[in-house]
């Protein structure tokens, strides 16, 4: 079940299952696909918070 395909930039594009969103590159419906579960998603979220925390926050990794 696709709820919503969505072009995020940079010919990569989004769609969600119901539990898992899926980034396709290119296409919204051509390989390679990749398909984040919710503790993913949380783990990418997390890193990009890491990795671009304003310098005055501390060094960055």
């Amino acid at each position: 079940m696709q709820f919503e395909q969505r072009y995020l930039g940079d010919g990569v594009y989004a769609s969600f299952d119901g539990y898992q969103v899926w980034l396709h590159v290119n296409r919204h419906d051509a390989a390679p696909s990749v398909a984040l579960e919710p503790a993913v998603i949380d783990a990418l979220n997390a890193y990009y918070r890491d990795v671009t925390r304003p310098v005055s926050e501390g060094v960055r990794p």
